[in-house]
């Protein structure tokens, strides 16, 4: 199988002469376009900046290309740099996950929900049983899509006996939010759902980019991408 190689786009010119600006997007339907690499279905980009010039950029091309970076009027090396840039990716991706869930209570009030959000604010991550009543409150108001922007805990033998002892349905809402990782380890427990099967791939495994978080001394990012959830309009009556 061949793999796609990273491409710099012509115009780019020399990736190293390029500035991150700290704005960052989460673009929770990855519709997004690298403009350095033309990677297209992105979930996270960066804006850095080059003279007059702005373009946003993936976690590919952030990991891969020296980018310059200043902070408070000091310049950083290209490992700071990206520690920094990750480290607000996490709080954003957080945050995010925050503003989803506070969002779906807005539309679903229910005491459920609130130990949903307590939890995840407590955890940074939903529990198997947690994601199942997010996850089912998401698709009552149509939005069952956006539950791959979470995840969930199944580490350990206990989250993992959790996972197992849900209802099949439920086992179904949260499956599409789990690692091929996970699935594979969920499944070789039998608790994969009812006509699930994981298969394979041939051959070498396809390169994968490792994102190392900067240490918790990196402040929060200052402002947040706004999650705003609509419901879908019911037929009358």
């Amino acid at each position: 199988m061949v793999q796609n190689r990273y491409t710099l786009l012509e115009h780019v010119g020399n990736p190293n002469e390029w500035r991150y600006t700290w704005q960052i997007r989460d673009d929770i339907t990855s519709s997004s376009t690298c403009e350095f690499c033309g990677r297209t279905a992105q979930r996270l980009t960066y804006e850095v900046s080059h003279d007059t010039r702005t373009a946003w950029i993936c976690e590919s091309c952030v990991s891969r290309y020296n980018i310059a970076a200043d902070l408070d009027g000091e310049p950083l090396g290209p490992k700071a740099a990206r520690g920094y840039a990750h480290g607000l990716t996490a709080r954003l991706k957080q945050q995010t996950c925050h503003d989803i869930i506070r969002s779906v209570q807005a539309e679903l009030p229910t005491p459920e929900l609130e130990e949903v959000a307590v939890y995840f604010d407590r955890n940074v991550q939903l529990s198997p049983q947690h994601a199942a009543r997010l996850f089912a409150a998401l698709a009552q108001i149509g939005h069952e899509t956006i539950a791959s922007v979470f995840e969930v805990q199944t580490r350990s033998k206990a989250h993992q006996q959790e996972f197992g002892e849900l209802a099949d349905e439920q086992r179904r809402l949260v499956w599409n939010a789990l690692s091929q990782q996970q699935r594979r380890r969920l499944t070789s427990l039998g608790f994969a759902p009812s006509g699930v099967q994981i298969t394979r791939r041939s051959g070498r495994k396809p390169p994968r980019v490792e994102i190392q978080l900067a240490a918790p001394r990196i402040p929060v990012v200052s402002e947040a991408a706004g999650v705003e959830l609509v419901p879908k309009s019911k037929p009358a009556q």
